[in-house]
């Protein structure tokens, strides 16, 4: 049986804050949907990170995480920041609720209120799952199945995050972030999953533009984050957020 939506609070930490325990923790977790996840690796791109979005159960146990970074090696422009969104996962067995969309939406509000300015969010897309985020919740998005004005501006932005984060590791022509050796990808059978979703516009259009995505590559998906770009239900938990501007490091505890 999956858990109701708001059954999991989630919590916004200061990276440092973790405990090692905790950080074992969300390891084991990368660990239930990904391949070839070391620990070292994985504790090298949480050290890169600023915060950490935590989902805890009825009993305290971490279900799931996002790792957040605000403008990371030195993106940081005169009118706008990038949110960088690094490893993410959910236990399976409370997939379907909205928890961590609320926690990152809630949290993106806050941002933007407490910086006022312009604010994108740089998300590397492993799985169709993780892209279906954008035309779920986003009315503008890169890359999209339906090009508009404001694509080739997105591409361009997108293009600029990934020479400046992973210079060795982004492939232009292609639009992913490309790893020659094993850096995490997604189990046989989530791939399997996307496999079968084909006939699906979204998903025929993730499968098309990072037909790898199953030997681990990312696609790189960028968008505003914003009450005007994002769709009414969205719209809604980034507002809730903007009436809480966040401090920089600070700690928030929502249910």
């Amino acid at each position: 049986m999956k858990t109701e939506p708001h059954s999991l609070p989630y919590q916004l930490v200061p990276r440092e804050a973790l405990s090692e325990e905790d950080a074992l923790r969300l390891h084991m977790l990368m660990e239930t949907c990904y391949d070839h996840v070391s620990f070292e690796r994985f504790a090298d791109d949480l050290a890169r990170k600023d915060w950490v979005l935590l989902l805890h159960d009825s009993s305290g146990v971490i279900q799931g995480f996002s790792t957040l970074a605000l403008n990371p090696c030195g993106l940081e422009e005169s009118n706008y920041d990038i949110l960088y969104s690094g490893d993410t996962v959910i236990h399976p067995k409370h997939w379907g609720g909205q928890a961590l969309v609320r926690g990152f939406l809630n949290t993106a509000g806050a941002i933007l209120a407490k910086r006022q300015r312009r604010l994108f969010w740089y998300l590397l897309s492993k799985g169709h799952r993780t892209y279906m985020y954008l035309p779920l919740f986003f009315k503008q998005y890169f890359p999209a199945a339906e090009r508009s004005r404001h694509w080739a501006k997105g591409g361009k932005l997108a293009k600029s995050c990934s020479e400046r984060l992973f210079p060795h590791n982004w492939q232009p022509s292609r639009g992913v972030i490309h790893f020659p050796e094993h850096h995490g990808q997604v189990k046989e059978a989530l791939a399997e999953d996307t496999q079968r979703r084909a006939g699906h516009r979204h998903a025929d259009f993730f499968l098309r533009h990072n037909p790898r995505f199953d030997e681990g590559d990312e696609l790189v998906c960028l968008a505003e984050l914003s009450p005007e770009n994002l769709r009414r239900r969205a719209r809604v938990l980034m507002e809730a957020g903007m009436r809480r501007p966040l401090a920089w490091k600070e700690e928030l505890c929502l249910a």
